[in-house]
């Protein structure tokens, strides 16, 4: 009986994937130290899914404030640029 637990146990785990909150907060908050110890601990402790999603999540949350970022540089070198008298 118990064997039977720990398989469900165990596959549950594994398939059981991240809430549409937690990859928001992983991918627009969460960027540190702790958030990657945190989702190495997901691996360890054989979270597979959620180890996927929030990798995936952190990347695209990096992405695009990377982009938002060149984005609004750009458009203060532009704004420089324009603005100076001739």
């Amino acid at each position: 009986m118990t064997e039977k637990f720990e398989e469900n146990s165990d596959e549950a785990k594994k398939n059981h994937g991240l809430t549409g909150k937690q990859k928001f907060l992983f991918g627009a908050i969460c960027w540190g130290v702790q958030t990657y110890g945190q989702v190495q601990s997901f691996k360890e402790n054989g979270y597979d899914q959620k180890y996927r999603d929030a990798r995936k999540a952190i990347r695209t949350g990096m992405i695009v404030y990377g982009i938002g970022i060149a984005f609004f540089s750009l458009f203060l070198l532009l704004k420089y640029i324009i603005g100076q008298p001739s």
